[in-house]
């Protein structure tokens, strides 16, 4: 019995060993099909050569028909070529694998430049338009629309990546696509986007990330998608007449000196904000002129300093609101304000309005090339400051000069202002005399008080004007008179 067993157990070991080695000659062999089957490269296209899924465009063409659906990429286009799709659709099989549209891919130190790409409609691939490493280069008139992952939102209509530069993307529009519309990563650099549409994406409609000097004119951004603009880590780009519509442009993290010039923001609010966990925050950023409106918060600072809004026009709930969650706040507002303003404890928000100065002339007459140094240094404290002022003059005036001498006294607490408001005819005699250092006055001088002037100092008196001067008219209760004219008020004795 255990004789049979051993021979049974010997006879299946010799099977299971023959089923193995026939295993592996199979397993080898299908290897070694694999090893030496030939990789299949992409064509090359153009010209007169029609293009095929996943060719490479190296000669100029157009487009004869709807291409696809494509397994692996579109269309790869090379430098110095123009690819006009004359409107035909280029369509991907969709799904999660890195598929890319129309690809002008190049490598540092052999970009990508000069090609075109224009007329395309471009969908269901990861990636719809992608410019990698490419500088240079025109892409006008095209749609890429349902690109991406949309069961896990992710894929782009447009990215721009891999320090791409001086590319100008134009007319082009930008819809329905997993995750962002248009996207400009790391490193790109000077690329100028026009007239684009970019709408209806799941996340952001534009987004920038760690992308400096590009320029954005005439673009429309929304609506649909979380944020019209995330612009994050990245600087000193322009924004000028674009339209945000009805999601919040969200300025984040380390973004600094960028400019906002003349948009419209309809339905969506500016939102300054650290990047979450971080102390990076926005700073040096300005916005000026345009408007934002039918939103619940025009401005919003959350922990952000140095930024800067100037005459735009603010209708919305409320105008400003500035927190300090993470980190004081501390920006400045500039311009008239029609709504409220909501700040917090941490928060400072500088208030200012546009002034014009003139250079005149003693007549009152502008003096013709007369320029204000714009680099004269902010007033700084000096130190050892001491005395007396005295002002001698306009009653008028008395609790103007008591006030600016109260903010005067803070910096230099050792001087010591007197104010003697008299009548504005006072305050010549007072100079001349040299008992006021500032003679307030309620009107002009006379000619002779300025001679009196010139005579005794050799030059004449500087005159400021700092304030206008309100006289109001009034009659007993019991006086018949319902109205009366200028010129009767002129002639009444006084």
């Amino acid at each position: 019995m255990r004789s049979i067993e051993r021979r049974d157990l010997t006879r299946a070991r010799s099977r299971s060993a023959a089923s193995l080695h026939a295993i592996s000659i199979a397993l080898f062999l299908l290897l070694a099909c694999f090893a030496v089957a030939p990789r299949l490269e992409a064509a090359s296209c153009g010209g007169a050569q029609p293009c095929k899924c996943g060719d490479v465009v190296t000669s100029s063409y157009l487009l004869g028909g709807n291409l696809g659906p494509c397994s692996g990429h579109g269309l790869v286009v090379k430098s110095n070529v123009v690819l006009d799709c004359r409107g035909f659709q280029i369509t991907g099989l969709g799904g999660t694998s890195e598929q890319y549209g129309i690809s002008l891919s190049g490598k540092p130190g052999a970009e990508i430049s000069g090609a075109t790409v224009k007329g395309c409609r471009v969908s269901r691939f990861h990636r719809g338009i992608r410019l990698h490493a490419a500088s240079s280069n025109r892409v006008a008139d095209n749609t890429a629309a349902d690109n991406g992952d949309q069961g896990n939102h992710v894929g782009y209509g447009i990215d721009i990546s891999g320090g791409s530069h001086n590319n100008v993307l134009e007319n082009n529009r930008v819809h329905g696509n997993a995750d962002e519309g248009i996207h400009i990563g790391t490193g790109s650099y000077k690329n100028r986007f026009v007239g684009n549409t970019s709408a209806d994406n799941y996340r952001e409609n534009l987004y920038l990330l760690l992308a400096s000097g590009n320029v954005f004119v005439r673009n429309t951004l929304g609506p649909g998608g979380m944020n019209s603009l995330y612009l994050k880590d990245s600087g000193g780009n322009l924004f000028e007449g674009n339209t945000f519509r009805g999601n919040t442009a969200r300025i984040v993290g380390d973004a600094r000196d960028n400019q906002f010039i003349n948009n419209t923001f309809s339905g969506a609010g500016l939102h300054f904000l650290p990047y979450k966990g971080t102390a990076r925050s926005p700073s040096n950023n300005r916005v000026a002129g345009g408007a934002i409106s039918d939103t619940g918060e025009c401005v919003r600072f959350t922990s952000t300093r140095g930024n800067v809004v100037e005459d735009t026009e603010l209708a919305c709930r409320t105008a400003v609101r500035s927190e300090s969650p993470s980190g004081p706040s501390d920006n400045t507002l500039i311009g008239a304000l029609s709504a409220a303003l909501t700040l917090d404890e941490g928060s400072t928000l500088g208030r200012g309005r546009r002034v014009s100065v003139q250079v005149k002339d003693a007549a009152g007459a502008p003096v013709a090339g007369a320029k204000v140094d714009a680099a004269i240094a902010p007033y700084e404290k000096t130190s050892g400051v001491s005395g007396s002022l005295s002002s001698v003059g306009s009653d008028t005036m008395n609790n103007l000069m008591t006030l600016w001498g109260e903010t005067f006294s803070r910096s230099y607490p050792n001087v010591k202002l007197q104010v003697e408001g008299k009548g504005s005819s006072t305050a010549p005699p007072a100079l001349i005399a040299g008992t006021a250092q500032f003679g307030p006055m309620s009107r002009q001088m006379k000619p002779s008080e300025i001679d009196e002037f010139e005579k005794k100092f050799g030059y004449k008196p500087m005159e400021i004007r700092t304030s206008f001067d309100a006289l109001a008219v009034y009659v007993h209760r019991d006086n018949p008179l319902d109205q009366l004219a200028l010129p009767r008020v002129d002639a009444a004795p006084d």
